[in-house]
Parts: structure tokens; sequence; C-alpha cells
């Protein structure tokens, strides 16, 4: 009686199932999921919750508005594209995205602040001063400028109509930007822009992102003020995208070689693993055939013991050494079978056994002697097949 199975067979199947199915989707969470996971690391973008990110402005925006973020240029649409420039932009990525939005309402907003992560709170930095948005200036333009603004400044300026006029709140060392075909729509005292348009397009640049990041929104009036900007560049549409692709945070932003297993034309090849794999595991799961019944390690009968007995020669590699003991064997059944007289012995045998073969053909010592002389299986065999025609002959 064969024993119980100790495991329920659907519970296995459904784990097994459960498993593969686990594991493919975190493959694919590795291939397109890493992107947006970087909500803690303390950049300046707008998934960023640290002080100087922009995390803020999107949930604001998403309270009055419908907001979202593109993970890529495809998904740019014709209402107004915030993006937030980091040190590690180039000149041409940002000469690809005017290129791109011609027509369309962009608000780009330039970095400001050196900073540090926080060792004690994850997500946080630490300011260490400003002076990073003076590297953002050339990747707008050759002949633009960026600089902090000197001397007092008020504790709001007043923007243009077409900003509608609103008041904005200054930060704290307030940053400014000059030069190119900048149009000024909020500017300081010493003539710097605030908030700029860049020539007869839709293009708006931020020279401080304190007016927009989490830092500045902890001001009311300044994230009143925030808000209504972005209302206006957007000529009151109802959707604000931001964009995170110029931070690095897009999916198919950066090369992978686990992404390309999913996508053509290696999909195809992925497919088939895929399906060899579940053949291969539907194979081991189900018998195909009869049941092969299990054979004794050592049989019965005397047949056993002699093809034992054969396997032990075999594997000591001393068959050429029975040469002498087959001949003898022949000897003995051939005297027998031709009636030679019992009191014939030794040599008196074997020269007996010579004169009972054919004129012409090989002697019985001489095949014995070949038997005798047989230094591997080859020969062997070899003699012993001669022999045995030697026998056949005499018999028939």
């Amino acid at each position: 009686m064969s024993a119980a199975q100790p495991f329920n067979t659907k519970v296995v199947f459904g784990l097994i199932a459960t498993g593969v199915l686990a594991f493919g989707a975190l493959l694919l969470l590795l291939a397109y999921g890493g992107g947006m996971g970087g909500g803690n690391g303390g950049q300046g973008h707008a998934l960023s919750r640290a002080a100087t990110g922009f995390h803020g402005l999107v949930t604001l925006v998403g309270e009055l508005r419908e907001s979202h973020l593109d993970e890529s240029s495809e998904e740019w649409a014709d209402h107004l594209l915030v993006v937030t420039l980091e040190e590690r932009n180039t000149a041409e990525q940002v000469s690809e995205l005017l290129s791109r939005r011609a027509g369309y309402p962009t608000l780009i907003i330039l970095p400001k602040w050196m900073t540090m992560k926080d060792p004690e709170r994850r997500g946080w930095v630490r300011s260490i001063a400003p002076g990073t948005g003076t590297m953002a200036g050339p990747l707008l333009g050759k002949d633009i400028s960026v600089s902090l603004a000197e001397g007092r400044m008020p504790g709001s300026v007043a923007g243009t109509d077409e900003i509608g006029g609103i008041r904005i709140p200054l930060p704290e060392s307030p940053q400014q930007i000059r030069g190119g075909n900048l149009v000024p729509i909020a500017s300081l005292p010493g003539g710097g822009a605030l908030i700029a348009r860049m020539g007869d397009q839709p293009h708006f640049v931020a020279a401080d992102p304190d007016l927009f990041n989490n830092h500045g929104l902890r001001d009311p009036a300044r994230a009143r003020a925030a808000f209504e900007m972005i209302d206006r560049m957007n000529q009151g549409g109802d959707f604000v995208d931001f964009d995170v692709t110029m931070n690095g945070y897009g999916a198919g932003n950066a090369p992978s070689m686990l992404r390309l297993a999913f996508e053509p034309p290696f999909l195809a090849m992925t497919l088939a693993l895929v399906i060899a794999a579940l053949l291969a595991g539907f194979h081991g799961a189900f018998r195909f055939g009869p049941v092969r019944r299990a054979v004794r390690a050592i049989a019965f009968g005397k047949a056993a013991l002699v093809e034992n007995a054969a396997g032990l020669i075999r594997l000591a590699k001393r068959e050429a050494r029975l040469g002498a003991a087959y001949a003898d064997v022949v000897r003995g059944e051939v005297a027998r079978l031709s009636a030679a007289p019992s009191w014939l012995q030794g040599e008196a045998l074997d020269a007996y056994l010579d004169r009972l073969g054919k004129p012409g053909s090989p002697k019985f010592t001489e095949l014995a002697a070949e038997l005798h002389n047989a230094r591997d299986r080859n020969g062997l065999m070899a003699a012993a097949r001669a022999l045995s025609q030697w026998k056949k002959d005499i018999i028939a």
C-alpha cells in the first residue's frame, strides 16, 4: 500500500503559480518601477519632499486643478508643463525641451541652493549656501546670467498684467536672471527679473525656486501667489503637468538590459524562454508513458551469477587471460563429441585433435596458442571466433 501524499496537490500548484507570478512582477518592477522611487532622495524635483523639492507644489495644484507627473517626454501635452532644472542638466537637454515645447506654456524653475543630505532624517536636506543658480544661466542661453540680488529688498514685488499684477512675497536673498531675449514679468528693484518670459514663446523662467518649493510654500501668501502664477501661465487651463524626465526619474529614462528583455525585438525570445520553462515544468510534473519497474540490483539464477562474474572480470580488465581456459573447454568438448579414447591426455590428445582438421585448415594447437598469447580483448575475441569455427567444422 502506497503512503498518502503529505501535501494537497492544489495547494502545491497554487504556491508554485503564486511564486512564478510574484517573480515576474518583481522583474517588471525592477525594469520599469525604479524611476519613481526618488521621493526621499533630498533632490530638487517634483517627487522630492525635501525643503528644496516641489512635492508640495504638486499637491497644491492637485487640490484645485488636475496635476500629472510626466515620466516620459511622450506624455507632454499642450497645457502648462512645469520643469525643475538641476545641476546635472545640459544645454542640449534644455534646447531640445524648448524646441519641442514651441507654442506650448512651459515654466522652468532654476536651482538655487547647495545642499547636503541630513544624516539624521531621511529625505531631509541641510542647506549650505545659495549659488547653484549661476550654473543654470548658460543652460538657457550663452548671454543669460543668474545671480543673487544685492541691496535691501522689499517684502514683495508686483508682477505685470501677464500674471494678473499679483504681488509676490520675496524670499530671503532672492535670485534674479538677466540677459538674452528675456522679458521680465516680475522685476526686482535692481532691474533683475524674478520671473521672465523667453521672447515671444509662452516659456517662463522662475529665477528663484523658493517661490515654489516646499520650503517657500510654508508661507500661505507665497503659496497663494505660486498657484495664481501657475494658473495665469496656464491661461486658466484645468491641467498642469510636472516633468520628472529632466531629473532622471522618468520611466525608460536610462538604458537597462533588464528592460530590453521586455521590449521588442527581444520580447519574442523572452516569451519563448518562458514557454519553454513552463513546458519543462509540465513535463516534470506529470508522467509520460508506462511506469518503469525497478530492477533488482542482484538478479536470481545461474545466468545472473555468470553475468556478475563476467562483470567483475571486465572491471578488472582480465579478459585476455581467459583464453587458455576457453581452449581447455573446447578441447574437452571436441574430444567427447569425436569419441576420442579416454587414455589420450595432454600432448597426445592435442596431436589427435590436430589430425581431425581439414587439410590446409588451422590446427587445434595453433588456435589454442593464439588464445594463450592474446594480450587484449580484441585479440582474444578474434582467436576465440577462429577456434569456435574450427569446432563447428569438426563436429559438422
